[in-house]
């Protein structure tokens, strides 16, 4: 509708236009006085501008949409942690396991041998994932000692090795994403992370 009336209102400007300039040219009396002909033009701006308002939102809405799917087909080509671990068959899930008490005794040996990126291994006894309960990480005596920060930074560490399992498995997951854990000493629960936080954050049952 609204660029029918552009094309008519371009339509009127141009006639009333040539007839005014036709005069003038030939120094003749207008039929039409040159005040209609700003009349015109202006009707013809007016339309112009609701004309290219009106499209806008379109383009806008068509943008969003383009970006909204890109998004949402992002996020189906990736998957929480905790997704991709609750979907192991009960084979990859001996074979995750597996891989998981194989790499920790690698970082331990790298540890040993003065790579201190690794020393965080040293208070972990043992890790492993349940599909009841979640990532289970069983922490030395040494553990016990150390102060909340550095006892989530050693948590943390054995979720990052969780991670890298996953992966090996040929899983694709969000890298920001970290499984349900929880802490023992022994058989004692002493702390477990925290879901608002994404898992990222640690609660100490002691604090």
């Amino acid at each position: 509708m609204i660029d029918t009336l552009l094309g008519l209102s371009f339509i009127v400007f141009m006639v009333l236009g040539g007839i005014w300039y036709n005069a003038r040219k030939h120094k003749t009396p207008s039929k039409v006085p040159g005040k209609y002909v700003l009349y015109s033009l202006g009707v013809l701006v007016v339309i112009f501008f609701i004309s290219t308002s009106l499209s806008k939102p379109s383009n806008n809405s068509s943008s969003s949409t383009a970006e909204s799917s890109s998004t949402k087909k992002a996020s189906n080509n990736t998957q929480d942690e905790n997704d991709a671990l609750q979907k192991l068959s009960g084979k990859e899930l001996r074979k995750y396991n597996s891989s998981l008490i194989d790499s920790l005794n690698e970082e331990q040996q790298w540890a040993n041998d003065g790579k201190n990126k690794y020393n965080e291994s040293l208070y972990i006894d043992n890790l492993k994932y349940d599909s009841s309960r979640g990532l289970l990480v069983y922490v030395s005596d040494e553990f016990t000692t150390l102060k909340n920060t550095d006892r989530s930074a050693v948590s943390r560490h054995a979720q990052q090795l969780a991670n890298a399992q996953v992966v090996i498995l040929g899983k694709e997951v969000n890298e920001d994403s970290m499984p349900v854990t929880s802490i023992y000493h022994g058989s004692e629960k002493i702390g477990r992370s925290k879901a608002l936080s994404g898992n990222l954050k640690f609660k100490w049952i002691n604090d």
